[in-house]
């Protein structure tokens, strides 16, 4: 949870806000990114608080406490979804650069024979039939609203090589901004961004979904 409040004429954020797989974001790495002046002016939903009488800064940063902790909550009760979309992106990434994860002790599994994808076996060829049954939809909300199968689990199932939980334990939370209509995260791998590196996302406020991928 976070408070926000007013320090010279900005609005402060502290407290912390967990965004699952992507980390969890405290004090100064989250930020509103709008100006108390455009908050009040051009932000949607406050500017409609504002029309309904004297609103005073203080009244506005109780206001966005409310309103970024009701988020958390949004985001918390559909973290599966909302993981299953990061990790859907990263491992796009890895499979487009041809990533060998492997050079990484901390992300290989132990009795696993890596050597053979230095030759003849491309770790990324797909293990899925087009009948599986298998819908992803990364492009899709995360709200619950759509049925979507779980990535994590397909990780988990088909690419067992990949020390999955490592690779979540090393992600580092950099930066979580905030706006009327998204949130937005930025984070890094410690294994020397093996296999990210400021990857960047912006989270719809209202479905959830992902709409600006970027990484490396």
């Amino acid at each position: 949870m976070v408070k926000v409040y007013v320090e010279d004429g900005s609005f402060k954020v502290h407290g912390t806000f967990d965004l699952g797989y992507m980390g969890l974001y405290k004090d100064d790495m989250i930020e509103i990114l709008d100006s108390c002046e455009e908050i009040r002016y051009e932000w949607d939903s406050v500017y409609y608080l504002t029309q309904k009488g004297e609103v005073s800064d203080d009244d506005i940063a109780a206001y966005l406490t409310e309103r970024i902790n009701a988020l958390e909550q949004k985001i918390a009760q559909n973290i599966g979804q909302i993981n299953d979309t990061f990790l859907w992106h990263v491992y796009d990434d890895m499979a487009g650069c041809g990533n060998e994860f492997w050079e990484h002790e901390e992300l290989r599994v132990p009795g696993v024979d890596y050597s053979i994808y230095e030759h003849d076996v491309n770790f990324y060829e797909t293990v899925r039939t087009e009948d599986d049954g298998l819908t992803f939809g990364q492009d899709k909300p995360n709200d619950g609203s759509v049925k979507k199968s779980s990535f994590e689990a397909y990780l988990r199932k088909y690419k067992p090589q990949l020390n999955l939980d490592n690779f979540i334990k090393g992600i580092r939370p950099e930066s979580m901004g905030v706006t009327d209509n998204y949130i937005s995260f930025q984070c890094s791998d410690i294994y020397d961004t093996a296999l990210i590196c400021g990857a960047y996302d912006k989270i719809n406020q209202t479905d959830l979904r992902f709409t600006d991928w970027h990484n490396y």
